[in-house]
């Protein structure tokens, strides 16, 4: 059911049939990669562990660095179809130290599509609406730069036409496999609504494949300047909800957190992209964080800004015939290794003109704008050697790491700012 949280109790004996076991790993989630690792390494020495994801990209000397009990055979920071291969067919093998396999080389064009065999997808717990869902990709990397993110400025590598229509095809066999008369997919991209062309095409591989509901990412700043010709062919197609960054309410805050590659973006447009999609019959899911710099005003500002989200209704309903309604989300911002919140971070601590240093990485302020902004930088420290585990974004019950010494405001103002914002959630989306 929708709302709820499913945990199974973990047996460690499933691991005994596998040769090779391989961790995508966020962040967030090291510290249980680490776990597993530990236990394969004690239990199944013969199997041959790998760790990719972003996790060992940012943070590869760390993990190559793991003490024996815990680390891995191998370590893939990029893509990792070729490494897999590799490692599979026998071409590459586990040695006494954990093994550095880097490749971008892939032609995403040749990739097959992922297999979606019946008894895993049928413990997949996840709905659209009402529709049981999957997740796929359509393409990797994002185009914005968002300070926050270990994606900022990372290219964008589409699959072709003929990839995704072989993965969709196969995810809709799998759910007429288990009796499902209606299913929708989740589209995973950072960016999966971009351009009109593209969405268009998109639009018509879900119809052809028989979706019966979509949701996907997209962009304030394209939903305000494409409206219709964006999200005309998603909603004609089944598009019920669409997640946005609107990470904040705060002009300051928008304003360092760099959303347009360097053009300044208003908080008015975020208003008014849900207010388009939401006139459309299109639900919003709105990520927004909270900012250790931020005071009273800019905390005021972007709850300000999320009660106006949450109110506006949505002209439609969901697959179960329930009115739609936009979801707010809210955490504290982390500032990842990789980011360039974290160097920015570093660049306060470093010698020399810190405003000179800033002043090129900020050519569209002014000196008196980052004056501001560095004052307000100034009173925040993060924690030094990070450990991982104190990093995730959203907990059980939209609770979120810690991971400072010092903020503008205590602690406990800002996460009872936070609760405030997830109290704004609605019962079902």
């Amino acid at each position: 059911p929708e709302g709820e949280s499913h945990d199974e109790k973990f047996n460690p004996d499933l691991f005994e049939q596998y040769d090779i076991v391989a961790l995508s790993v966020m962040t967030p989630q090291a510290p249980d990669a680490y776990k597993i690792s530990k236990l394969l390494n004690s239990k199944y020495p013969r199997t041959t562990t790998v760790i990719g994801g972003s996790h060992p990209r940012y943070y590869q000397s760390s993990v190559e660095n793991l003490e024996d009990k815990i680390s891995f055979d191998f370590v893939v920071p990029q893509d990792g179809w070729k490494p897999m291969l590799d490692i599979a067919t026998g071409a590459v093998r586990k040695g006494s130290k954990t093994q550095i396999l880097t490749d971008q080389s892939v032609n995403l064009d040749s990739i097959p599509p992922p297999t979606r065999p019946k008894a895993l997808m049928e413990r997949y717990k996840f709905g659209l609406g009402g529709d049981p869902a999957w997740h796929t990709i359509t393409a990797l990397g994002c185009p914005f730069s968002c300070n926050f993110c270990e994606s900022a400025y990372e290219r964008v590598r589409p699959f072709s036409e003929k990839v995704i229509r072989a993965d969709l095809e196969t995810m809709a066999k799998a759910h007429s496999e288990l009796g499902h008369e209606r299913y929708g997919v989740m589209i995973f991209d950072d960016v999966g609504l971009m351009k009109p062309k593209q969405v268009e095409k998109l639009s018509r591989l879900i119809s052809e494949t028989g979706y019966s509901s979509w949701r996907a990412f997209t962009h304030a700043y394209l939903v305000v300047r494409h409206k219709e010709d964006l999200l005309g062919p998603f909603k004609e197609t089944g598009g019920q909800r669409i997640g946005v960054g609107l990470e904040t309410g705060s002009q300051m805050s928008l304003n360092i957190i760099n959303k347009r590659n360097g053009q300044r973006q208003s908080v008015e447009e975020h208003i008014e992209a849900v207010k388009i999609a939401n006139a459309m019959g299109i639900a919003v899911d709105s990520f927004t964080m909270i900012y250790p710099w931020e005071d009273e005003k800019d905390l005021e500002d972007t709850t300000r800004m999320l009660k106006i989200i949450s109110e506006n209704p949505v002209n439609g309903v969901d697959s179960k015939g329930r009115p739609l309604r936009n979801h707010v989300d809210s955490t504290i911002m982390s500032p990842y290794q990789g980011t360039p919140f974290r160097q920015m971070f570093e660049l306060l601590t470093s010698t020399g003109n810190v405003t000179d240093k800033l002043r090129k990485r900020w050519k569209q302020f002014t000196d008196k704008e980052i004056e501001y902004f560095l004052k307000r930088l100034k009173t925040v420290e993060v924690k030094p050697d990070l450990d991982p585990g104190l990093m995730w974004y959203k907990g059980v019950g939209g609770s979120s790491a810690w991971p400072y010494n010092k903020t503008y405001l205590p602690k406990e103002r800002y996460e009872e700012e936070q609760r405030k914002r997830i109290a704004f959630r609605p019962k079902y989306r």
